[in-house]
């Protein structure tokens, strides 16, 4: 057996925007993490930096291995920027959960939920030891932070905002990306969006369609509107693009079955429904209706599930309550 040395992984810090030359781009490799043979574990970064002083905006998606529209949007707005024009830079992580990206899965490679661990232990398991590389080498450079995400494996979203509306620069940040609607959620302790949070780092999370899928539409809405937060943050001059008057929810809560069977839905995306309203109703193997699910209030349909065949307790509609928090 060789008695060589094995070469220990360096420590995690910050990255140095200072390293990288203006106005211009630079797509980088940062060791975060090990593999299972030893082998350095790299994640990619984007690192856009204008030719003028201003803000770090950043930019994360595929925080789960299967969201891939955010991928894309960072590939659109990285691929197209005036970097003589931009005034600070634009630091992107197109793909912060390689391992569960390689294996075209959601969650880390130990079957942990990336985004319930941030900021992450030195000391953790390996979802949280890989979040806590993660959030110390992108964390500390970053003045903003939009979090890009889409439903998980079986649900569909509309391109909605979530985000803490009573932080003026978070609402405005969320009524710059134009969405359908924007949820009142402070910020749920493990998620990227609340170590940013804790940093007072101004961060959204912004949901933009379905998982596994690269949606044009979705793409292209959500490139259009990171771009209108960075004009909002004196980065790039650009025309802003606001298209529709998002609808503001102070809550929201999933809806789930009660019984077995296939779940016929009478709702679509963004639909506003009333209270007592035939929503949807099970029926079972042998075609017969068995429970029928009425909507419990006035509200707005964010999100719904993609997967007809359901349990007891399955969830079938995330139903957003209208109103300011």
């Amino acid at each position: 057996m060789s008695n060589r040395p094995i070469k220990k992984q360096k420590t995690v810090k910050p990255i140095d925007i200072n390293e990288y030359p203006v106005a211009s781009r630079s797509d980088v490799y940062v060791t975060l993490f090990q593999s299972a043979t030893g082998a350095p574990l790299n994640i990619p970064f984007i690192i856009c930096r204008g030719s003028r002083p201003g803000p770090v905006l950043g930019l994360t998606a595929a925080v789960h291995g299967d969201e891939l529209n955010g991928i894309k949007i960072i590939h659109n707005l990285a691929g197209k920027l005036d970097l003589e024009k931009l005034c600070g830079t634009l630091l992107c992580a197109p793909v912060v959960n390689v391992p569960a990206f390689r294996a075209g899965q959601r969650k880390f490679i130990d079957q942990v939920d990336l985004n319930t661990v941030f900021p992450g232990k030195p000391a953790g398991v390996p979802a949280e030891q890989y979040a806590y590389a993660f959030s110390k080498t992108f964390l500390p450079v970053c003045d903003y932070l939009i979090d890009l995400h889409t439903a998980s494996q079986g649900r569909l979203n509309c391109l909605y905002v979530r985000a803490d509306l009573k932080n003026a620069a978070v609402r405005d940040m969320a009524l710059r990306i134009n969405p359908e609607i924007i949820l009142h959620v402070p910020g749920k302790d493990g998620t990227l969006r609340y170590a940013a949070r804790q940093r007072k780092i101004p961060a959204i999370t912004v949901e933009a369609g379905d998982p596994s899928v690269i949606q044009g539409e979705m793409v292209f809405e959500g490139e259009v509107g990171v771009r209108n937060v960075m004009e909002l943050l004196g980065m790039m001059p650009c025309d802003v693009c606001l298209t529709r008057t998002p609808v503001i929810c102070k809550s929201s809560k999933w809806l789930r079955t009660k019984s077995g069977g296939l779940v016929h839905t009478y709702f679509g995306l963004a639909e506003r429904i009333k209270k007592k309203q035939l929503i949807a109703e099970t029926i079972n193997v042998f075609g017969y209706s068995g429970d029928k699910y009425y909507a419990p209030y006035d509200g707005i349909v964010i999100g719904r599930a993609a997967n007809p065949v359901a349990i007891p307790g399955m969830r079938y509609c995330h139903l957003g309550v209208e109103g300011q928090p």
